[in-house]
């Protein structure tokens, strides 16, 4: 001890101090560094300086797509009151899909599969195949209501011609008795029984002239087959863009959650079987709680 001179007082009087500042925490390093660093500009190996900023910005891009896909449902919803006639000419409603279909074109489906913009990409899909149906069905009733009211125009201008010739009863009367005229047959009667200078028939002949003209120029069906062809074609535009992104996701998916199982039989005979990975919660809770007990007293029954 002597050899030594081990002072047990100064030991005591100068414990160790350590500067807690120096140490580095790696987890906390993972928050400091900013969203547009990458690998390169923070070394090579840094797992920690990367990964939570990639992963936070994709989320969040996604959810931008996601939003965007909002947009444009609420756009060619049938109760919006945004017009789609001059699409063609709509850069914005052009870039909006441009926006989706790039990203779902090119985003990542192996790191974290985008689900939501998969269903909700699926979803608009299928109801933009709807209602392409449905603007063929309604374009096909205005065209046959058009022929309707062109043929019903040739029918009343005839008759008012017979009305104000003053024609023999019989032959007035064979003009008239059409059954698509029957609503007008007042308003005939009183240009075909008064004075031309009389209030009545100066009534009747503006009301059934004004009839004609609408009949013949069917401005309402007219308005109608144009706002619904075009939106159709501005839901093929749809269609067709979203279509092949579509196709991607759902082939990412298939190659993702889809896996084929072999099952050896008798040592010698093998079965294939493709089993898609993901059950609904409520079937795996039936799978492990249910089933076994439900299995049990059909048994039980049975023994019975």
């Amino acid at each position: 001890m002597s050899d030594t001179n081990f002072n047990s007082q100064e030991y005591v009087e100068k414990p160790l101090t350590i500067d807690f500042s120096k140490i580095i925490v790696p987890e906390q390093r993972a928050y400091e560094v900013p969203s547009e660093a990458t690998s390169t500009s923070q070394g090579a190996g840094n797992v920690f300086a990367t990964t939570p900023v990639t992963s936070k910005s994709s989320s969040t891009e996604l959810q931008r797509i996601v939003q965007k896909l909002d947009k444009l449902e609420k756009m060619i919803n049938p109760n919006s009151k945004k017009s789609l006639i001059l699409w063609e000419e709509d850069n914005s409603f052009k870039s909006l899909i441009s926006l989706i279909t790039t990203y779902a074109n090119s985003c990542d489906t192996k790191e974290e599969f985008p689900i939501e913009l998969f269903d909700r990409l699926k979803a608009l899909g299928t109801d933009v195949t709807n209602q392409i149906s449905e603007s063929a069905h309604k374009v096909t009733e205005l065209n046959e209501q058009q022929k309707l009211n062109t043929h019903l125009a040739e029918l009343l201008s005839n008759a008012y011609i017979a009305a104000t010739a003053r024609l023999p009863e019989e032959q007035y009367q064979s003009l008239v008795s059409t059954p698509e005229l029957e609503e007008y047959k007042s308003y005939l009667a009183e240009v075909a029984n008064n004075s031309p200078a009389s209030d009545e028939y100066i009534k009747a002949e503006k009301y059934i002239k004004s009839k004609i003209t609408n009949l013949e120029n069917s401005v309402h069906i007219t308005i109608d087959l144009e706002r619904t062809t075009s939106k159709a074609s501005a839901l093929e535009y749809i269609k067709k863009e979203v279509t092949p992104a579509i196709t991607r996701l759902q082939a990412a998916y298939d190659e993702q959650y889809s896996v084929n199982v072999a099952t050896q039989i008798n040592s010698d005979e093998a079965i294939t079987t493709d089993l898609t990975v993901k059950k609904s919660l409520s079937e795996r809770i039936y799978d492990t709680f249910v089933r076994p007990f439900a299995n049990f007293f059909k048994r039980k029954n049975k023994a019975r």
